[in-house]
């Protein structure tokens, strides 16, 4: 290939990957209703939330987010050069609403959260959106950003079902992991297309993508707060990051295997040297974390 395509050809190129991961996606597709999950009368007479703050807090944090979705596309003004991917990003975007909706549903019905305020914040996030470290336009960044967004999400949530410690949220959320392991299927599998077509550029979306992302939610507020309890509570945190979303999806997208990059790419060092300095960072945060709750273990029973 000479020289480097641009977003439009790549899109081109990409066509028929797309055609054929969204037939597919339409194909396994499973419609379901919040009712089926989420009823009201479950929850008649309680008076007070059983969720705790983090249960509460990673449950906020993914609403927010899944209700982000359109202005977390930068690609979408590529949708007029790709019929498919306009099916896409609105069959996408319509999903994520629906999780949206059913997770509100559940914090309403269980008492946790004030719904006029959620309602605001919901509104607040449409109108101004989330930072994003990933602002611009680069397809091929957005590409594998969405990617790598769905896989922390999934990890968030698996825990999450477990931090709840109710059979209701637990199958509310594993019925929206479902979907969402199909949504990585699908953005997986174009950016393995875009290796064909354009490893080098590629594997540089990639190599920043990895390096500047973070947690699905950044920059709401008290976002920091969230993202604390979430480490803590062990929902979600660096050695997670790094087992459960980086180290798979590079070995996905068979970064290191010699036949799919070149290894004199600089961003394949770059990339290498990174994931080994996370793992560094998530083993020290392990030992802060272990020493914490000593602490803390220790405290109670001085008390």
């Amino acid at each position: 290939m000479n020289g480097v395509p641009g977003r439009a050809t790549l899109l081109r190129d990409l066509e028929p990957v797309i055609e054929q991961r969204l037939e597919r996606h339409l194909r396994t597709a499973q419609r379901w209703d919040p009712s089926a999950y989420v009823r009201p009368e479950l929850y008649w007479g309680q008076r007070r939330s059983s969720l705790t703050e983090t249960a509460k807090a990673a449950l906020i944090t993914t609403l927010l987010t899944h209700n982000n979705t359109a202005l977390a596309d930068p690609a979408r003004e590529l949708s007029t050069s790709s019929p498919a991917w306009a099916e896409w990003s609105a069959v996408w975007s319509d999903e994520k609403r629906g999780h949206a909706d059913a997770i509100q549903r559940y914090l309403v019905d269980t008492r946790s959260v004030d719904s006029v305020a959620l309602d605001r914040a919901r509104v607040q996030c449409t109108t101004i959106g989330i930072e994003s470290s990933m602002e611009g336009d680069n397809f091929l960044r957005s590409i594998v950003h969405s990617t790598i967004d769905v896989m922390a999400t999934m990890v968030s949530h698996r825990n999450t079902a477990v931090e709840c410690a109710d059979p209701v949220a637990e199958h509310l959320l594993e019925r929206i992991v479902s979907d969402q392991a199909r949504h990585v299927a699908f953005f997986s599998d174009v950016v393995e297309g875009a290796l064909r077509f354009a490893p080098a550029e590629t594997l540089k979306a990639i190599t920043e993508v990895l390096m500047n992302f973070q947690l699905p939610g950044s920059g709401l507020v008290g976002f920091e707060r969230s993202a604390m309890l979430l480490a803590r509570d062990g929902i979600y945190d660096l050695r997670q990051h790094l087992d459960d979303v980086l180290l798979p999806a590079v070995r996905m997208w068979r970064i290191f295997d010699r036949s799919v990059v070149d290894p004199s790419d600089r961003n394949f060092r770059i990339l290498s040297d990174f994931l080994d300095d996370i793992e560094v960072q998530a083993t020290t945060f392990e030992q802060l974390r272990i020493r914490a709750r000593a602490r803390d273990a220790a405290r109670l029973r001085a008390s």
